[in-house]
């Protein structure tokens, strides 16, 4: 009879233990079009059911196009089973337009015809030292131009920018090569150039302001 009693109480402790270690909770993700992340692997888009493991937390990243990834633990101890979470907006993201045809890209620009170097060269300085007013280099023999760092603050990264104009020599007509740089880095990393990424858009202020040099000479 003791066998018995004793082998109905294992049972039971060990239904209770797999219940613990199997215990259902459920991720919820403002905005609804966030991805869920486990161990590197997408396992949900705004909405996750999972069951707790033998492990004492599951770490999950979101993520989602405009807003601030988010890392997250969730404790087995926690006897909360649905936890809902929102992400911030990315404000950078925000002022800022997808531009993978003219971020960190060279880009080769013919004069219009009848333009001589001089008239260029004039243009090319009005037009960017109004958007970039510190130069690092400003050498008319070579046609060469280079904008020193903008760089703009937001709540978690710091954008910058510059530009680049150099005159194409060799060719039978006038030409330029452009470059606009656009680099970003989490305020968390310290801030020198090493934490600087390349970032496939470029805020908005500079790529209107591209354009219209663009306009202005060609």
């Amino acid at each position: 009879m003791k066998k018995i009693l004793l082998f109905v109480l294992l049972i039971c402790a060990t239904i209770s233990a797999n219940a613990q270690f199997g215990r259902t909770k459920t991720i919820n993700v403002i905005p609804d079009n966030a991805k869920i992340f486990h161990k590197g692997a997408e396992v949900g888009q705004g909405s996750y059911t999972f069951q707790m493991g033998r492990e004492d937390y599951m770490l999950f990243k979101l993520k989602a196009p405009g807003y601030i990834d988010k890392t997250i633990k969730v404790y087995k101890a926690n006897k909360q089973n649905t936890f809902t979470y929102q992400l911030e907006v990315d404000e950078a993201y925000a002022n800022s337009e997808a531009s993978s045809d003219l971020a960190n890209k060279s880009m080769t620009i013919v004069v219009r015809e009848g333009m001589s170097s001089d008239e260029v060269w004039k243009r090319l300085v009005l037009y960017l030292t109004d958007v970039f007013p510190d130069m690092e280099i400003m050498d008319k023999s070579a046609g060469w131009l280079r904008s020193a760092w903008m760089k703009q603050d937001f709540a978690y990264a710091t954008i910058r920018t510059r530009i680049e104009v150099k005159e194409m020599i060799g060719q039978d007509d006038l030409r330029y090569r452009v470059k606009l740089q656009s680099e970003y880095a989490w305020h968390d990393c310290g801030g020198g150039d090493e934490c600087y990424q390349q970032w496939d858009r470029v805020l908005k202020t500079y790529n209107q302001a591209i354009q219209d040099l663009f306009n202005a000479i060609r």
